[in-house]
């Protein structure tokens, strides 16, 4: 009877033992929520350009992902350094840089903190790192067909392109704008400058100017902040339409610029949030061009009266033949 008691006895516990391994048993990461994917975006933000749709990209992401988004401003270049410094250290699990001019601070930072991830942009000397994505944004095949456009509405057989600063990634822009006016007319003479500066709109407006006396009557700027001036000179001298740039900048003087080629900086920046926040961050070139959306013309909502129906065919058909390879835009960076 005794034995027969104890055998019931050590039955009873291994059921009781492999009901409960049935049932995990809750951990602290379990009962912990985690904290919100941190994305800081460091660069200066109002330039009604590029910094600007970056910013609706991520306020996107955290409306949409529920990701925390932040935002640094350097005061210069020099700053970017320790800009991502207190980005790292406020808790960023994404540092966002933006523009062709931070290879270096790629180069040095992705290596001194390899537990946070960084995404760029047309920064093509950055070293190739395990925690560093970059978006190629194909600016010279978006130039291209801002080029075609300004040869095609020129009434003077003359354009121009104002550029911030004489860098390879503005010149990136540059060259497939000329490339794309002399597609369409090979006898076109298009006017350059730089202005040395983002954020020296009286300086741009100037030299906008003076290239409308030279018989510039179409003017692309790729200048950043100084950009606005050049909007401005064409929204006070009759017969001067300018071209924007990276943003929708056609509202800003309505019927005064022809055109903005938008760089969608949004989606780059929405992208590279979305993949840090579902865990599939891959590191490398992601590329955005005309073939998927990355880079366009405005629908030119404020310019009918100057782009006609058959300009618009003209630049589809164009669009299609960079699409499918049969027109090769120069790229600086391939050189």
């Amino acid at each position: 009877m005794k034995k027969t008691l104890v055998m019931m006895l050590a039955l009873a516990l291994t059921v009781t033992t492999a009901a409960c391994g049935d049932k995990k048993e809750p951990t602290p990461s379990d009962s912990v929520e985690k904290d919100p994917v941190k994305v800081v975006y460091v660069g200066t933000l109002g330039d009604n350009s590029f910094n600007d749709s970056a910013w609706k990209g991520l306020e996107r992401a955290r409306d949409e992902l529920g990701v925390e988004v932040a935002v640094i401003e350097p005061a210069t270049a020099a700053d970017y350094g320790t800009s991502v410094v207190s980005a790292v250290n406020s808790g960023a699990d994404l540092v966002l840089i933006f523009g062709g001019a931070y290879a270096d601070t790629f180069n040095e930072y992705c290596q001194r903190f390899p537990e946070v991830y960084f995404g760029g942009l047309n920064s093509v000397s950055a070293n190739p790192v395990d925690n560093l994505v970059m978006a190629s944004v194909d600016d010279h095949e978006g130039s291209f067909l801002a080029g075609a456009l300004a040869a095609m509405a020129s009434e003077t057989g003359t354009v121009g392109a104002i550029g911030g600063a004489e860098t390879d990634a503005i010149n990136r822009f540059i060259v497939g704008y000329e490339e794309g006016v002399h597609y369409v007319d090979p006898d076109a003479t298009v006017l350059k400058s730089y202005v040395g500066s983002w954020d020296d709109p009286a300086t741009a407006k100037e030299f906008a100017l003076q290239m409308n006396k030279e018989g510039a009557d179409i003017i692309y700027q790729i200048a950043g902040g100084s950009g606005m001036g050049v909007i401005e000179a064409a929204q006070e001298t009759d017969g001067l339409y300018a071209i924007g740039v990276d943003a929708d900048q056609d509202g800003i003087a309505p019927g005064n610029v022809l055109t903005s080629m938008v760089k969608r900086c949004d989606n780059v920046a929405y992208d590279f949030a979305k993949m840090v926040a579902e865990g599939s961050f891959q590191s490398g070139i992601v590329k955005y061009g005309v073939s998927n959306g990355g880079v366009s013309l405005t629908e030119f909502a404020h310019s009918r009266d100057k782009v006609t129906d058959e300009m618009i065919q003209e630049l589809a058909d164009i669009q299609e033949k960079i699409s499918s390879g049969e027109i090769k835009v120069t790229d600086l960076f391939e050189e």
